[in-house]
């Protein structure tokens, strides 16, 4: 009996702009949904509250509207940054595969680990250059990542290897430390920093409705 055949990915945004054009509207539509309702419910309400409380009302209804769907848009801008440098962290996975091929043809063996900072910085900047031009990133998001790793991998790379007591690295050594740890650490920041900015924006929204319903209870 012959092996199922591995599910194919061709459907999955490969893109920043693809995984925009699928998580925007989503988060678009729901807010203006539901802060909508919320501000239609409560600009309802005050009819019969004299001419200037319904004005008043319809026009926090709009302001509320225009509130949601910038709030929309932008939650939906940081999924799509969150499922980019899930994609990214993939590529880097599969990136590292190649690293101990490209060890034994150069005969690389073990270099002091005070001398291998700039070389596998720039290793890392030009992997980060490849997969932002690859999956045609925005500039701000280009520069997190670029930042993130930068910051974070090689120097906790030579932290580790101090705690290990290790003077001599090789290729070798710094990828198997990327897959058993170092990319879950360089992108570990990143995807909290996004994560929180976006649910930050959905509690906003979320408070949004609940001040229109809020209104609509006291005024009723």
């Amino acid at each position: 009996m012959s092996a199922p055949a591995p599910k194919s990915d061709a459907t999955t945004p490969r893109t920043f702009t693809q995984m925009v054009i699928r998580t925007v509207p989503l988060h678009l539509l729901a807010s203006m949904v539901v802060v909508g309702a919320c501000a239609l419910y409560s600009s309802t309400s005050m009819a019969g509250h004299g001419l200037w409380a319904l004005v008043g009302s319809w026009s926090l209804t709009a302001l509320s509207l225009i509130l949601a769907g910038a709030g929309g848009i932008l939650a939906g801008l940081l999924d799509a940054a969150q499922q980019t440098v899930d994609r990214v962290e993939q590529q880097l996975r599969t990136w590292l595969h190649t690293l101990p091929a490209a060890a034994r043809a150069d005969g690389t063996t073990g270099r002091p680990v005070d001398s291998v900072r700039v070389e596998y910085e720039t290793l890392v900047e030009q992997w980060a250059t490849r997969t932002g031009e690859r999956l045609r990133l925005p500039r701000w998001l280009e520069t997190l990542i670029r930042k993130a790793l930068r910051g974070v991998i090689v120097d906790r790379f030579i932290a580790s290897c101090t705690e290990r007591g290790l003077s001599l690295v090789a290729p070798q050594e710094f990828r198997n430390w990327l897959l058993a740890e170092g990319v879950s650490l360089g992108f570990m920041p990143i995807q909290d920093q996004l994560s929180w900015w976006r649910y930050l924006i959905v509690g906003l929204l979320i408070l949004l409705a609940m001040a229109s319903l809020l209104v609509a209870w006291f005024t009723s």
